[in-house]
């Protein structure tokens, strides 16, 4: 179902008509530090809304790769102060449970979140952070990246 605001519902996106286009991807170890989870942001290519899917693990730990909207993985982290592995599966419910303790290596990794005290296993917000402005800020820095090699590229060439 749609919100008031008609942009178009994305749960279940692996089964609608649309690709959400992958337009960033990185690696972080898993909270065990036993694996490394490879994970993509994508866009929706007529919402321009932002997703977020677990793309592969080294190890053998199943999990969802289904992509979750920005929106909702901020309305489970924002200004959560006792965040756990299984805190994280209401992002993908009744999906394996090893999704929600990726989702929050990945989220650490990104500065999300961070451990709090002594308890590797409880995490909380960092305050004034969003996934959403913290994969807007790299996009734009992976933007000017692009640009500056570009130029670069053109000034060796004698453009």
């Amino acid at each position: 179902m749609a919100d008031e605001t008609n942009t178009p519902d994305l749960e279940g996106a692996a089964d609608a008509d649309f690709e959400i286009e992958a337009i960033y991807a990185d690696t972080c170890p898993s909270l065990s530090e036993r694996s490394d989870i490879q994970f993509e942001v994508g866009r929706h290519p007529k919402a321009g809304t932002l997703h977020f899917r677990l793309a592969n693990n080294s190890g053998r730990g199943m999990f969802c790769d289904e992509w979750a909207s920005l929106m909702s993985i901020d309305e489970v982290v924002v200004g959560a102060s006792r965040l756990t592995a299984k805190a994280m599966n209401a992002v993908h419910p009744g999906k394996s449970v090893n999704t929600g303790g990726f989702l929050l290596a990945c989220l650490r990794h990104l500065g999300i979140v961070r451990v709090k005290d002594d308890n590797s296993r409880l995490h909380e917000h960092v305050p004034t952070t969003s996934l959403e402005r913290s994969v807007e800020d790299l996009l734009r820095q992976q933007q000017a990246t692009t640009s500056t090699s570009a130029k670069r590229g053109k000034r060796q060439q004698g453009v």
